[in-house]
């Protein structure tokens, strides 16, 4: 029998049993505010671990956020009821802590899981430090003069309703992008109380109102036993688009290097507590450009390699037939078959012949233009394709005198080697490739170097080698 289940509901008893004991005693006591309420937090975050639905790189950041919060909890309810009390800072650390653990556990899930790339998840985190800056610089220059606070002090007490409503956004992101599931609802309804809770908490603590062990406190259990139980419902598996929010992480990003330089240029202007998210969003927005270049250097290269011939560096098959898609009247091609190769690579192997290939390729790419596309097609034949034209019979006998010399090949030495070439013009008939492949078999038939497609012939058995130069 699987156990795990059994950690879904163990929050709930023991939420129902620390609010009968505030029934029954109304005052804070170490059974009821100390242990049974910081053990109903603590048992949401062993469901979060334990629901299998959910994937890892969600369930754990948010079971590690709820059991942050949990020992930040524990310690102000220790510092609350005990006379030794501990230091406060670890009970601060652990509330702050909650935000990006769940943060990121939340925006794993706009993560496409198909997809490798963690730029999204980049863009995510730049957005929301680069609001959180912005905001926190408003937030904390409206109450620094009235209250009288350190920065520290500013920045806990603005922090927590700015974070929360980042996680709400963060959740309304979630359900515009992967629609309004079971899990969204709940884990939305979970935050906005969790908000709410913190926004009363701030509100009756700013008045002095607030008093530890009221009722207020239970909605954050509450809060908590709802994003636990979210984690355990079913999710929608689609995915709605793929796009990065540049807009928003260029937004951010400026905004934060403004913040910055008014630091830099007016030192008292603004509180120096507020300059860490800016920082921060700062250092991943390079880090996000750096990212993004070497995705396009990587992009970039496996283009390059899909459409070169490994063995010479031309454009391969599939890059031609792509360019010989989008010819125009006036455009040549010209297809190159080189005669004498097949007994070299069989008598003297393959090096001899890859060598030789590279040869003729290279000696090639001289006699032609840069803009031309020059491209191996497999095998010994190559294609050439001259893009506005030109005179089609000096094309042709350039690469006629570019085997009349021999080739210096290491393992052989000299040796000669001749070509059959087909030349077609786009006139507007269409399969331009089709007749240049018959004209250079007709070169080749007839012994002949060259062969023109001429354009009155209605068939390939007009072709007329090297006197028909049309």
């Amino acid at each position: 029998m699987r156990l795990y289940p059994l950690f879904r509901v163990l929050a709930l008893p023991v939420f129902l049993a620390y609010m009968g004991v505030r029934l029954v005693n109304p005052e804070i006591s170490v059974i009821g505010d100390l242990l049974l309420f910081n053990l109903v937090a603590l048992l949401a975050s062993i469901s979060v671990f334990a629901a299998r639905k959910t994937a890892s790189s969600t369930r754990i950041p948010i079971a590690l956020a709820i059991l942050a919060w949990t020992s930040g909890s524990t310690i102000s309810s220790w510092n609350a009821l005990m006379e030794n009390p501990l230091p406060e800072w670890p009970s601060d650390l652990g509330y702050l802590l909650f935000y990006p653990l769940l943060f990121f556990g939340l925006v794993s899930a706009l993560k496409d899981p198909r997809s490798g790339n963690h730029i999204q998840l980049l863009d995510s985190l730049i957005i929301a430090l680069g609001i959180s800056s912005i905001l926190s610089i408003i937030a904390l220059t409206a109450t620094a003069a009235e209250l009288g606070l350190s920065d520290y002090e500013l920045f806990l007490k603005n922090f927590y309703p700015i974070a929360d409503v980042l996680l709400v956004a963060t959740v309304l992101v979630i359900i515009i992008r992967s629609g309004l599931d079971t899990r969204n609802l709940v884990t939305f309804v979970a935050l906005a109380l969790f908000t709410l809770i913190d926004i009363l908490f701030l509100i009756q603590s700013s008045s002095g109102s607030y008093r530890f062990g009221s009722l207020i406190d239970s909605g954050w259990l509450i809060a908590l036993i709802l994003l636990a139980e979210s984690q355990w419902q079913r999710t929608s598996e689609r995915i709605k688009g793929s796009s990065h929010p540049l807009f928003g992480t260029v937004i951010a990003a400026v905004g934060s290097g403004l913040i910055i330089a008014i630091e830099i240029l007016r030192p008292e202007r603004l509180p120096s507590g507020a300059m860490i998210p800016a920082f921060a969003t700062l250092t991943l927005a390079f880090v996000r450009m750096s990212l993004a270049l070497i995705e396009a250097q990587r992009l970039n290269e496996v283009t390059i390699l899909a459409t070169t011939d490994e063995l010479t560096g031309l454009a391969n098959r599939r890059k031609f037939i792509a360019e010989i898609a989008t010819v125009e009247r006036g455009d040549i091609v010209i297809l190159i078959d080189l005669n004498g190769f097949k007994p070299i690579n069989d008598n003297y192997g393959h090096g001899a012949g890859d060598e030789l290939l590279r040869q003729a390729a290279l000696r090639l790419s001289r006699t032609f233009d840069r803009d031309w596309t020059f491209a191996r097609l497999g095998g010994d034949e190559f294609g050439l394709l001259v893009r506005g034209g030109g005179s089609k019979e000096e094309i042709a006998n350039s690469i006629v005198a570019a085997f009349s010399y021999p080739f210096q090949l290491t393992a052989v030495g000299e040796m000669r080697i001749s070509a059959s070439i087909g030349v077609a013009e786009e006139d507007g008939r269409g399969e331009l490739l089709k007749r240049a492949d018959l004209a250079m078999y007709s070169a080749k038939r007839s012994g002949q170097s060259i062969a023109y497609w001429s354009h009155l012939a209605p068939d390939a058995t007009n072709l007329s080698p090297l006197t028909d130069r049309r």
